[in-house]
């Protein structure tokens, strides 16, 4: 019962990511390493993942500024339709000493529109670039859900490397996993957030990468701890005499579990991390 269960997660998991994938085509993140991120989400998420992908993750950019020009050009075509024809008639019905006496204000009001409707196009212009400004809470579970996707690709390759490059750390297989695990998911995890930091902000690469350090290691180390702690659970309690091996379906659903314990960890760490000032909010 427990392999069909497995089976049926596992796969939803990867129909999900391959779901949002296809999505991202035409639904692209202004972030592009959030790309990355929301598919390998879905890998572990399952439907909580497609629930958060389509409550905040989808991007409704292009959307909206369909939205917003379709509207400018409706609006344009509504005064153009019924202001062009009184103004014709004013301007025939104008006599001519008045109209050379308003040359100069005229031409003063056309500079002042010209004026206005710049910065109209600019006021309307930014919250199109810029995007909604999300809840605290949903910029938070970004945040934690980036670093996870860290830890996501790096658990996925560091499993397998050591299923089949066998070596023991201080005579056990599962410590030497999780050191390879959280290396791999460091060097990935930095990497993510620098390529997040640069996307932001126009600094360094040293700078950058520091700035990545600092803002990945707390959030990531808190993120594989709630992992560790559920294998150990998984390890010691559940299988404690049934050997759990990566070629199982069952694995990979303990797998996924973890991902949500890391999850519940990476968040209040993430949460501080911006507050004071660390990490920056998604």
């Amino acid at each position: 019962m427990l392999t069909l269960v497995s089976v049926f997660f596992v796969c939803s998991g990867i129909g999900i990511a391959a779901h949002i994938a296809y999505d991202l085509i035409s639904h692209k993140q202004s972030m592009k390493i959030m790309n990355i991120v929301w598919i390998l989400t879905g890998l572990w998420g399952n439907y909580l993942a497609l629930w958060a992908y389509r409550k905040f993750g989808r991007s409704k950019q292009v959307v909206q500024n369909k939205m917003d020009m379709g509207g400018v050009r409706s609006m344009d075509q509504s005064m153009s339709m019924e202001d062009s024809e009184p103004m014709k008639m004013n301007m025939e019905d104008m006599p001519m000493d008045m109209d050379m006496s308003m040359d100069h204000s005229s031409t003063e009001q056309s500079s002042m529109a010209n004026m206005d409707m710049k910065d109209m196009s600019m006021d309307m212009k930014m919250p199109m670039d810029m995007g909604p400004k999300l809840p605290k809470w949903q910029s938070v579970a970004l945040s934690a859900l980036h670093c996870g996707a860290g830890c996501t690709l790096a658990d996925m390759i560091g499993e397998w490397i050591s299923h089949y490059i066998h070596f023991e750390i201080a005579g056990s297989m599962l410590l030497t996993n999780w050191i390879i695990d959280f290396i791999l998911a460091l060097i990935i995890g930095v990497y993510f957030q620098f390529y997040a930091i640069r996307e932001m902000e126009k600094i360094s690469v040293g700078r950058g990468l520091a700035k990545a350090f600092k803002a990945d290691f707390f959030s990531l180390t808190s993120w594989q701890v709630g992992m560790y702690g559920w294998m150990a659970i998984v390890y010691f309690v559940i299988f404690d005499s049934y050997p759990l091996v990566e070629s199982r379906w069952t694995f990979w659903f303990m797998m996924q579990i973890a991902m949500l314990f890391g999850f519940a960890c990476a968040y209040p760490m993430n949460a501080l991390l911006i507050k004071l000032g660390i990490k920056k909010g998604m």
